[in-house]
């Protein structure tokens, strides 16, 4: 149990070392700081920055789809789980705002792939999740026909561009605002009749 509590406290020291620094200014002497630990001791759960990194991406993406589907499993009705979705994703930008920013000012989607191509894999799975209660609420007759996987692009997409706006100071309005809107974008648009 101690070695995954370090192992979470490394983690996390470096969530915030990159999110203040960056990730090429970081190093594994400042998350160990930020951790308390030593720097021997970073290096016995992750063999470089690059390493750690990488885990904190796969980890947080593992971390997003777990609790989309979590959120999901509380209702059966398409527009409440639309929403739901929206403000779960609005939620993680909050939370991880000095992160995001950092990864979305140093890093472009197509790199961060790169680095950590399971990360792929994850986004396919995430824009599955939407495309699926989409699909549903055509089925149960909630929402009016349209093609569910460019609307699940469409609608990540519009988030992710809030979520940049939003941590890069670009957009001064309150994410319970940014989801009011995207609800009547999305929702209105979709609602059948």
């Amino acid at each position: 149990m101690e070695q995954l509590d370090k192992r979470q406290l490394i983690l996390a020291a470096a969530g915030d070392v990159f999110a203040t620094q960056g990730y090429h200014r970081a190093t594994i002497e400042q998350i160990a700081e930020k951790a308390g630990v030593g720097k021997g001791t970073v290096y016995l759960y992750f063999k470089s920055k690059q390493g750690l990194f990488d885990a904190l991406l796969l980890e947080g993406s593992e971390w997003m789809l777990k609790s989309s589907r979590e959120v999901l499993s509380k209702s059966d009705d398409p527009l409440e789980r639309i929403r739901m979705l929206i403000q779960l994703h609005l939620q993680i930008i909050k939370r991880n705002h000095p992160l995001m920013r950092m990864i979305i000012q140093e890093f472009t989607p197509g790199k961060l792939k790169e680095l950590r191509p399971e990360l792929g894999q994850r986004v396919r799975e995430y824009q599955a999740l939407f495309a699926l209660v989409l699909e549903e609420g055509i089925a149960s007759g909630h929402l009016r026909q349209h093609n569910p996987h460019v609307i699940a692009l469409a609608l990540i997409g519009a988030l992710s561009q809030i979520g940049a706006n939003l941590n890069n100071g670009r957009l001064d309005i309150s994410l319970a605002d940014c989801e009011q809107e995207l609800l009547q974008m999305f929702i209105v648009g979709l609602q059948k009749g």
